[in-house]
């Protein structure tokens, strides 16, 4: 197939699509801001593609001439910051249509020129709300929501027993014992406190990790833990519990349940009888420290699922990969931390080695039994159990 031929058949499957979430239609009378609406919207979003000369109903109407250089001056004048775009022209029906291909952007969030920041929702585009705004910035590493504060706490909320457990751990300094003013003084260097309207107060991770009861003032902190007897989420429920705690006692919890829940297939060596796990302990824990560890916290209303099921473990966390990440750079070990305060802290206590093995090692110990996908504003984790393995 010729390289005409194949632009041609592309404009020609975009335009039976429809409008959708990643395809927009504009005639030739379209203005600039319009377009640059168009362009924030997509790369703020997942991407997409606009094809100028087609109109709402998939209609070709055409342009009149080459739209490159307009474009392009678009994209360096009208969208904050630049951003590269891909500009081809076919001619369908004796009529050129443009269509511009609009990449996730690497350096979100984006905005028009009125300083307006634009999300793309489904065929239509409108302005990101203020938790998406924040959403957007912390996913670029502008800011972590993990330091921010979290209003109407003060130091009775952080269980000073455990801050000091981790400075004798980590550091061999015994907290507890030194004067209160010292204290406060290594609360708020390590962000465990922040300023919040005038008022010393814990942060999100502040609470994640030492909190008391964390979950009172963190709902969505809590993992939802479920094991069926089949292989979808309509089959019979055996279990349903949800994990509450810090951060680690989430880790700890929920490998505790996984190990307990994953069949243990017998094998025979010599005389002996040997239980051996579908899933390594080592991929169990990686996966449920990246799953706490990982998660956008701000997005309150979605909690981490973990669903155990007859062929595979799911685990489903709230929040796209951060930052440039994508499905496939993680395989090779690349990082770009969202909750930056956890990290810290789950490294200081060995948790993880923060030298980006984690995915390499589930790859090479799993191979084809492991599956990354993104739904929506969801990372999802599989992990599948080795069929070889008779229970």
């Amino acid at each position: 197939m010729s390289t005409k031929t194949a632009r041609l058949t592309h404009f020609m499957s975009l335009i039976r699509q429809g409008e959708n979430a990643q395809v927009e239609f504009k005639s030739a009378a379209v203005r600039p801001e319009n377009i640059a609406r168009e362009v924030v919207a997509f790369a703020n979003t997942l991407g997409g593609s606009l094809l100028i000369g087609v109109e709402d109903d998939g209609n070709i109407t055409g342009i009149e001439c080459s739209l490159e250089t307009w474009v392009a001056n678009i994209s360096r004048n009208n969208v904050i910051p630049a951003l590269q775009l891909d500009v081809q022209e076919a001619e369908i029906d004796g009529r050129a249509v443009c269509l511009i291909t609009v990449p996730k952007g690497q350096d979100r969030p984006y905005q028009t020129q009125d300083g307006k920041y634009w999300l793309r929702v489904g065929s239509t585009n409108r302005m990101a709300t203020k938790e998406e705004l924040s959403r957007l910035f912390q996913q670029a590493g502008l800011i972590h929501f993990d330091t921010s504060p979290v209003a109407d706490t003060d130091t009775s909320h952080i269980d000073l027993k455990a801050v000091d457990y981790y400075y004798r751990s980590f550091y061999e300094t015994n907290f507890i014992d030194l004067p209160e003013g010292e204290q406060h003084s290594l609360l708020v260097n390590t962000d465990i406190l922040v300023k919040h309207e005038n008022h010393w107060v814990a942060s999100v991770g502040g609470l994640l990790m030492f909190g008391k009861q964390p979950q009172r003032r963190l709902p969505q902190s809590s993992l939802m833990f479920a094991v069926f007897k089949g292989t979808d989420i309509t089959d019979e429920l055996i279990d349903k519990k949800e994990i509450t705690g810090t951060a680690t006692e989430l880790i700890d919890k929920t490998v505790s349940l996984l190990q307990l829940y994953i069949p243990k297939p017998s094998t025979i060596e010599g005389t002996q009888r040997r239980e051996v796990m579908h899933i390594p302990p080592k991929v169990l824990r990686e996966a449920v420290v990246n799953a706490v560890m990982h998660r956008d916290y701000s997005i309150s209303h979605r909690k981490t699922q973990v669903h155990v099921y007859s062929n595979r473990i799911e685990i489903t966390s709230p929040g796209t990969l951060a930052n440039t990440l994508t499905l496939e750079k993680i395989r090779y070990g690349n990082s770009a931390p969202r909750n930056i305060f956890l990290v810290k802290f789950l490294d200081n206590l060995r948790y993880f080695d923060g030298l980006g093995r984690g995915i390499p090692m589930m790859l090479k110990t799993m191979q084809e039994r492991i599956g990354f996908e993104h739904i929506g504003e969801l990372f999802r984790l599989t992990l599948y159990f080795d069929t070889r393995q008779q229970p």
